[in-house]
C-alpha cells in the first residue's frame, strides 16, 4: 500500500508491540493432526515415528531462531519460550 490511495488506512494500525523484558510464548498447534496420522499410517495414542518427526521439527526451529530459551511439547502442538531480551520480529505479536 505504500504511496497508494489507501495509505490512510495505516493510521487506523494499533500497536502489538509485546512488552519489554517479558518471557514470550509462541504455541504452535498441529491442525489436521489427526487426518496426518492416519495418512500415514501412525498409531494411536503415540508412535515414536511422529513423536520423533515432531521432535526434529522443533529441533530445526530452535536452530534457526537462537533467541528460543526451550520448547515444550504436548499432544499435537509446539510452545517455544523467548527470552526477555529477545527482538525477533520486532516484539510485535502477530
Amino acid at each position: 500500500m505504500a504511496k497508494s490511495q489507501y495509505e490512510y488506512v495505516k493510521q487506523f494500525e494499533l500497536s502489538d508491540v509485546l512488552l519489554p523484558g517479558c518471557w514470550v510464548v509462541c504455541r504452535l498447534d498441529g491442525v489436521g493432526f489427526t487426518k496426518f496420522t492416519a495418512a500415514h499410517g501412525l498409531e494411536k495414542p503415540n508412535d515414536r515415528r511422529a513423536f520423533d518427526l515432531m521432535n526434529a521439527a522443533a529441533k530445526s526451529v530452535m536452530c534457526t531462531y537462537p533467541d528460543i530459551a526451550i520448547a515444550i511439547g504436548m499432544s499435537d502442538e509446539y510452545s517455544f519460550v523467548l527470552h526477555p531480551g529477545s527482538t525477533l520480529y520486532s516484539r510485535r505479536a502477530r
